[in-house]
């Protein structure tokens, strides 16, 4: 006996596809649309830095911080859009909330996803002030190509992490063996 088919949109990757497209999309929207003109964003990327200041004067870099700018004698860095986290974590944010698992679970993945993505922005703002002030030549390539690429994969990488972890966790279906 043949099962039937789901209608076309019901199939779950279907599903998540169109959801994870429609999130994705909206919060490019809302970054570009609203977010990069609002004053709290200033607010925010000013925290980062601070936040970062302070991890840096953890480790004897003796840097003010003034705004959204990183400064000591060696080096100076402007904590600007893109170097905020925020584009990674709305797409993370996207895949787990469009994944079918219990509400509950994708407020945890999300969550902890996010508070993930945060700190290694701040690991790579610390990393990146560290190459400038030290390496100089080596900033361009480690800010434009090999931090992005990094957390891209490491974005990618927590999402799948994530659903195995959800899939880890289902509950046997309804005749099968446990």
């Amino acid at each position: 006996m043949r099962s039937e088919e789901p209608a076309p949109g019901e199939a779950p990757w279907i599903r998540f596809a169109l959801i994870f497209a429609a999130l994705a999309i909206g919060s490019e929207l809302l970054y570009y649309g609203l977010l990069l003109e609002s004053p709290g964003f200033q607010v925010y990327l000013a925290a980062v830095a601070q936040i970062s200041g302070v991890m840096l004067d953890w480790l004897a870099q003796d840097v003010s911080v003034r705004g959204a700018q990183i400064a000591n004698s060696r080096f100076a860095v402007q904590v600007s859009d893109g170097c905020d986290a925020i584009q990674i974590s709305a797409l993370l944010a996207a895949a787990v909330i469009a994944f079918p698992a219990p509400l509950g679970r994708r407020v945890r993945g999300v969550l902890l996803g996010v508070a993930w993505l945060q700190l290694l922005n701040f690991v790579r703002i610390v990393s990146l002030f560290l190459i400038g002030a030290y390496f100089s030549s080596a900033f361009q390539p480690a800010h434009k190509v090999v931090w992005p690429t990094f957390l891209i994969i490491v974005t990618i990488a927590t999402w799948i992490f994530w659903v195995r972890q959800e899939a880890r966790s289902e509950p046997p279906a309804v005749g099968t063996a446990a």
